[in-house]
């Protein structure tokens, strides 16, 4: 499922958003994958992604449902996942205070701060 891209009251795309946010996520998915396995297990993990799924590395912000289990699949899950740390420093970065919890889904918390970031931008 593809998250909608935020539109203005003109009902226009809000491309300067969308943009932020995709590179916020981008950035956030590297450095939590090379922090647990390395700089060429993010190489390998974007290949994998884009092989096997069937998507870029610059589309990936458009399936946050896909990105996440993805993480799940190749790197497992566990107390501690890649996934929140993609979360909690994709937060960080944007400069949002998180309010984590283990009873929502990763996706949904990616979601949630484009909606905040969407919001913060709006005049």
């Amino acid at each position: 499922m593809q998250n909608p891209i935020d539109t203005d009251s003109n009902g226009k795309a809000n491309d300067q958003h969308q943009a932020d946010f995709n590179a916020l996520l981008i950035d956030s998915v590297d450095e939590a994958v090379s922090e647990v396995m390395g700089a060429k297990t993010s190489s390998l993990f974007w290949r994998h992604f884009q092989a096997y799924l069937g998507m870029t590395r610059e589309e990936m912000p458009n399936d946050l449902p896909k990105l996440f289990t993805s993480l799940q699949t190749v790197f497992g899950s566990g107390d501690y996942t890649v996934g929140e740390m993609v979360i909690r420093k994709l937060y960080a970065k944007a400069n949002v205070p998180l309010n984590f919890s283990h009873n929502h889904p990763l996706a949904e918390c990616a979601q949630k701060l484009r909606q905040i970031l969407a919001r913060q931008e709006t005049p």
